[in-house]
C-alpha cells in the first residue's frame, strides 16, 4: 500500500464517518483504518529506502516510528471508545472525534515519511488544527482556552520553523537541479554558508519545540495535555512528540554533513539542560496527574537532546529512549483514563486509596511508575544507562552529574504524588455510585509495559537493525 493509496483511504473513511454518524459504522471504519495502517507499515518495511508517491521516502527512522503508531492504534481505539461512552454519548460528537483521530494519525504518518522539508512542515501545521479541535472536544471553558492557546502558539512556532526553511531555500536557489528534499539538502550541506545553515537550525529547533515539548515553546503543549481527553493525551504525548523529533532529526541530519555539527550538538546540550531544569522546577507546582505526566515528557525529550549532544555515542540510546517513552507514556495516559473514571477528577487532592479501590489498576499504575522513572526492569533503565554512559565516556561530567541530580528530584516528586493516589485516604467527595471500574481496561497497559521490558532486555534483530540503520546517515 503506497502513501497515496493510504491517503485516499483515510479521506474516504473520514468522510463516511462524518456523513453517516453511526456508531456501528464508526467501529467498522476504525477497524478498517487500523488494518490499513498496519499494511502501510509492512509495505514500508518491505520497501525500505525507496521513494514513494514522489514526496515520501520509507527510511529506517520513519518506518520505526510509524510502526509505533500501528502498535498504539488498537489500544487508542479501545480507550477512545470508553471515553466516548462515559463522557460524550453523542453520535455527532463521536463522529467528529473518530474522523479527527483518523486524520491525525494519517497526517503524523505522512510527516514521518516526508522526503521534502516543506511537506513535513505542512503536515505538522495540520496536526496543530486537529489537536486543537480534539482538546476542545469536551466543549468546556478550560479546554477552549487551552485549545486556542495551543493553536496560536503552534502557529507561531510553525511560522518560525518556516523561516528556517526560507534560509535553506535561499542557499540553494541558484543551484541547478536544486530541491528541498532532505536527500538533496544533505548532499549540498557542506557547501552552504554556515551562518545560514546555523540560523535555519535555530529557527526550526525553536519552531518545532512546541511539538517536541521542550524549551522554549513548551508551555502551550503542557496546558493542552492538562485538559485534553486521556486517549488524545496518549497521542500528543507520544507519536505527535515523535513528529517533532523527526522534524528536528531531519534538519540535524543536514547539519551532520557539514562542519556545523559540533555547534548543533552544543545547542542541543544547552536546550536539553534548560528543558530538564524547567521540568524539574515546574513539577514542584503541579497538582494534577496529566500535568505531571506532561512535564515527564519534557524531561525525557531533554534526555534525548543530551544524548544527541554527544554525537555518535548517544544516537542509538536517544532513539531507543524515544521508542520506550512512546510505549510507556501512552500506557500511563490510558491508565489515567481509568483513574479519572473512578474518582471523576484528575487532581491529586481528590484521589486516594487506589490500591484498595482498584487493585488491578493500581498494579498497572505501579508498573508504569517504575517504567517511566527508569527503574529496573524498565527498558528505560537500559536507554538512560546508555545515555549517561555516553555522557561520561565523552567527558560531559558536569552535564551528566547535573542531569542525574535533577532526575533524582523528579523521581522523588513522582513517587510522592503517586503514593497519595495509591495509599492516601479516600477523598471526602468520593462517590462510590459514580465510580467506574473496568477490570479489562488495564490489559493494554500491561502489554505495553511488558513490551518495553522485552525490547530492552531481548530486542529482536529487526528492531536493533532499524535503529542502527537510522543513525548511520548522521555523519
Amino acid at each position: 500500500m503506497t502513501i497515496l493509496h493510504f491517503l485516499i483511504i483515510t479521506i474516504v473513511l473520514s468522510a463516511l464517518v462524518l456523513i453517516f454518524r453511526s456508531r456501528k459504522l464508526n467501529a467498522l471504519i476504525s477497524i478498517l483504518y487500523i488494518f490499513a495502517h498496519i499494511c502501510l507499515t509492512v509495505f514500508a518495511y518491505r520497501n525500505t529506502n525507496s521513494i514513494d508517491s514522489v514526496y515520501f521516502k520509507f527510511d529506517h527512522i520513519s518506518i520505526l516510528l510509524n510502526g509505533l503508531i500501528s502498535i498504539l492504534l488498537i489500544p487508542t481505539y479501545y480507550h477512545s471508545k470508553l471515553y466516548l461512552k462515559r463522557y460524550i454519548n453523542n453520535p455527532k460528537k463521536e463522529s467528529y472525534y473518530i474522523a479527527s483521530m483518523i486524520t491525525l494519525f494519517t497526517v503524523i504518518s505522512a510527516a514521518y515519511f516526508s522526503e521534502y522539508i516543506v511537506i513535513l512542515w505542512v503536515c505538522i501545521e495540520i496536526t496543530s488544527l486537529l489537536v486543537a479541535f480534539l482538546i476542545f472536544h469536551d466543549r468546556y471553558q478550560t479546554a477552549l482556552e487551552a485549545s486556542w492557546k495551543y493553536l496560536f502558539i503552534s502557529s507561531v512556532g510553525i511560522a518560525i520553523a518556516f523561516m528556517g526553511i526560507l534560509f535553506l531555500a535561499a542557499q540553494i536557489a541558484q543551484q541547478e537541479g536544486a530541491s528541498l528534499s532532505f536527500t538533496y539538502l544533505m548532499s549540498v550541506a557542506n557547501n552552504m554558508d554556515p551562518f545560514f545553515l546555523k540560523t535555519a537550525f535555530v529557527f526550526m529547533l525553536t519552531g518545532y519545540s512546541i511539538k517536541l515539548n521542550i524549551f522554549p515553546l513548551f508551555a502551550a503543549t503542557i496546558d493542552a495535555k492538562t485538559v485534553a481527553p486521556a486517549p488524545v493525551n496518549a497521542i500528543i504525548s507520544t507519536i505527535l512528540i515523535n513528529a517533532g523529533f523527526i522534524a528536528i532529526y531531519r534538519i540535524y541530519s543536514i547539519l551532520s554533513m557539514s562542519d556545523s555539527i559540533a555547534w548543533a550538538q552544543n545547542v542541543f546540550l544547552i536546550t536539553g539542560l534548560i528543558s530538564l531544569l524547567i521540568a524539574t522546577v515546574q513539577l514542584f507546582k503541579v497538582k494534577r496527574f496529566k500535568r505531571m505526566f506532561a512535564f515527564s515528557s519534557m524531561e525525557h525529550m531533554a534526555l534525548i537532546l543530551l544524548a544527541f549532544s554527544v554525537g555518535k555515542a548517544g544516537y542509538y540510546a536517544a532513539i531507543l529512549h524515544l521508542v520506550f517513552h512512546t510505549l510507556i507514556k501512552s500506557g500511563l495516559f490510558y491508565q489515567f483514563g481509568q483513574i479519572r473514571a473512578l474518582y471523576n477528577s484528575g487532581w491529586f487532592k481528590n484521589t486516594g486509596s487506589y490500591i484498595k479501590l482498584n487493585p488491578t489498576g493500581a498494579m498497572v499504575f505501579i508498573f508504569g511508575l517504575l517504567s517511566i522513572t527508569a527503574i529496573p526492569p524498565s527498558g528505560l533503565f537500559i536507554s538512560e544507562f546508555l545515555i549517561f554512559k555516553a555522557l561520561f565516556a565523552e567527558g560531559y561530567f558536569i552535564t551528566a552529574i547535573s542531569a542525574l541530580l535533577l532526575l533524582t528530584i523528579i523521581i522523588y516528586i513522582f513517587f510522592k504524588n503517586s503514593f497519595q493516589l495509591l495509599y492516601g485516604k479516600v477523598p471526602e467527595n468520593f462517590n462510590q455510585q459514580k465510580a467506574i471500574i473496568n477490570k479489562y481496561e488495564a490489559i493494554s497497559q500491561f502489554v505495553l509495559f511488558a513490551l518495553v521490558i522485552y525490547l530492552g532486555f531481548n530486542p529482536p534483530v529487526f528492531f536493533t537493525t532499524l535503529i542502527q540503520s537510522a543513525i548511520t546517515i548522521l555523519n
